[in-house]
């Protein structure tokens, strides 16, 4: 008898342990840890078939990894001004099939299934091209400073050629690179408001700089043996182009021995940029990239024609008030412009479209240029 419940004890103890086994993982707000795939079938609407099944994959990721509430809080002269709650979803499409795609009037309608994760995709090259795809495919530039050689440029950008992003041509940031321009030294060192406009007029969405000091420092294990320790350290900052934002800034190290000082500290470069890739950097422009597919957009809104305090209140609440638009923060309002903020899920075009000739009191939206994620407007 004894030894019975001893056994049962012991079953009893192992069931706790095998229930949260089968628990998904991750954090949900219930505190619930969720991941793992799971197969969804969801529905999207938009002005086009791409704004549709971007729609589509949003509420598939929802639906399937569900929603983690946040309260944000904004004081202003020491008093509360108002609270939020903002809904942000995490995970990503592995893949999907369309099941059903038509033209409903102006509406596209699109159906699909889609197996969605929590997991982390960085090492998924098929969720990888979905997300890029669903970014419109953005392009990289790649301009790293390093004296004497382009190890940590050349690392960086075949890393990234090998996850599906498109880049810049090299030689072309090569002529750049050249090219003994204050301006663009002050883009490499890291200044987002340079990187941006540099990476922007040739072309690029993103662009990534940074510079890399190497060196040959003295080492007791290999000392006498003829041998040199080389030394390099690495610091990226990823620019958005459209917006100046600065998407992430991460900083790695690597060492390497040769008989050679030169090679020694070329093949410590490639180190510190491989590590960078691997364990920080490349993790968090996924991180981004997901978050504007999932969650919205940051784009600068820029209001001219706006004659009165009163008239930029009701602008700023019909954008508000405007589909697919997550918040409005103002900027600044003076000389007839108002300057916002405004989180939207979908592309620069979709926001255009639903802003333009819309009712402002008297007045209507125009929409006169757009510029990444730039959109100039004017009331009429």
């Amino acid at each position: 008898m004894k030894d019975l419940l001893l056994a049962l004890l012991f079953v009893l103890l192992l069931i706790p342990g095998t229930v949260l086994a089968a628990q998904p993982t991750g954090t949900k707000a219930t505190g619930v840890k969720v991941t793992g795939d799971k197969t969804i079938t969801a529905e999207g609407y938009g002005a086009s078939k791409q704004e549709a099944l971007l729609q589509a994959k949003r509420a598939a990721v929802e639906e399937g990894i569900g929603v983690v509430l946040s309260s944000q809080t904004e004081v202003e002269n020491f008093m509360l001004k108002k609270d939020k709650v903002i809904t942000q979803s995490f995970g990503s499409v592995r893949s999907y099939t369309v099941i059903k795609e038509e033209l409903k009037g102006d509406t596209w309608y699109v159906k699909i299934s889609a197996i969605v994760s929590l997991d982390s995709i960085t090492a998924d090259l098929m969720a990888l091209k979905i997300l890029l795809i669903s970014m419109d495919k953005p392009r990289t530039m790649v301009l790293i400073q390093e004296e004497g050689g382009q190890n940590a440029e050349s690392t960086v950008i075949d890393y990234l050629q090998g996850k599906g992003f498109e880049l810049i041509d090299p030689a072309q940031a090569a002529a750049l690179m050249a090219k003994d321009d204050p301006f663009i030294k002050k883009a490499i060192a890291g200044d987002p408001v340079a990187a941006a406009k540099l990476g922007a007029e040739n072309g690029a969405e993103y662009v990534v700089v940074g510079t890399v000091t190497k060196s040959v420092l003295a080492n007791e294990v290999i000392e006498g043996t003829g041998m040199k320790s080389g030394q390099a350290s690495l610091t990226l900052r990823v620019v958005n182009c459209s917006n100046g934002r600065i998407v992430a800034t991460k900083s790695a190290t690597g060492a390497s021995v040769h008989i050679a000082d030169d090679i020694a500290k070329s093949q410590a470069v490639t180190k510190a940029a491989t590590n960078l890739m691997n364990k920080k950097l490349f993790e968090a422009i996924v991180t981004s990239f997901q978050d504007t597919v999932n969650n919205g957009a940051t784009y600068d809104i820029v209001i001219s024609g706006v004659k009165s305090y009163g008239l930029q209140k009701i602008a700023a609440k019909v954008l508000e008030d405007t589909e697919g638009v997550v918040s409005v923060t103002k900027r600044s309002f003076g000389g007839g412009k108002l300057e916002l903020s405004v989180l939207f899920k979908g592309s620069a075009e979709s926001f255009c479209d639903r802003v333009d000739s819309k009712a402002v009191d008297e007045t209507k939206l125009v929409v006169t240029n757009v510029a990444g994620n730039r959109v100039a407007l004017n009331l009429q």
